[in-house]
């Protein structure tokens, strides 16, 4: 289990509404302000992905799991 608290503040930057998730929109916004393209649906492919209860958002701990497995 990845530690929530090391993602925080990356995840309070990109959750811009501050509702405590990052929705799809919010990620495609992140990764356009990184300049790498990204599709709605590519979007919600990743929100789908990592959101491991099913409820189409991802949570600090989806997100740190999610930035835990992609740092291997």
């Amino acid at each position: 289990m990845a530690d929530a608290n090391e993602y925080k503040a990356t995840f309070e930057m990109v959750d811009v509404d501050g509702d405590g998730y990052i929705s799809p929109a919010e990620l495609e916004n992140l990764m356009r302000a990184l300049g790498q393209e990204i599709s709605s649906t590519r979007a919600i492919e990743v929100v789908v992905a990592a959101d491991g209860n099913r409820d189409g958002k991802i949570s600090l701990e989806e997100f740190a799991e999610l930035m835990s497995r992609s740092a291997l």
